[in-house]
């Protein structure tokens, strides 16, 4: 991983650390910067919570705000569910409410419990094989991590922006 990151890609803009790599597209996971030796291959990747998915990469510095970046790839999960099985149509936008709470600052230990229990669950019980790894994105963000970036965000605010692509002007 760390090959591609800074030989093929030639490393972060700016020289800024790193903080993670998104792997997979929307489907895929984020691998922290602690791991950027992970061989990029279909087994080492999902043994670390990721996949090779579409084979694409974000390579995210230290101000990214990974549960905004979660936030970001759930509205995308949310709106391209069929809609065809209950726990993926309704559970992707119960877990989109709680991240948006918890964005906002209002985030409750609650949310970071009911999220703990949601995401493997709408993993586990919806019917196809896309919906369930794109939940990887929430889960790799930290909710698997504790106390990873959803307990931080959910205590202190914002750890870090989402890039300004991401922004609302």
């Amino acid at each position: 991983l760390s090959d591609m990151v800074y030989e093929v890609g030639g490393g972060m803009s700016g020289k800024r650390p790193i903080k993670a790599v998104q792997t997979g597209g929307p489907s895929g996971g984020c691998i922290p910067a602690s791991m950027l030796d992970l061989p990029v291959d279909y087994e080492r990747l999902s043994q670390a919570g990721s996949m090779m998915g579409s084979g694409g990469m974000i390579v995210l510095d230290e101000n990214t705000c990974m549960v905004d970046l979660a936030r970001f790839f759930l509205v995308f999960t949310a709106e391209e569910s069929c809609g065809k099985c209950t726990p993926c149509r309704e559970g992707t936008k119960h877990m989109l409410r709680i991240l948006t709470r918890i964005c906002e600052g209002h985030g409750t230990e609650q949310d970071l419990e009911l999220l703990e229990t949601l995401a493997p669950t709408v993993k586990a019980a919806s019917l196809c094989g896309v919906q369930p790894d794109s939940i990887q994105s929430v889960v790799s963000t930290g909710v698997e991590r504790p106390p990873g970036p959803l307990q931080n965000h959910s205590q202190a605010g914002r750890q870090g922006s989402p890039p300004r692509r991401w922004q609302k002007n």
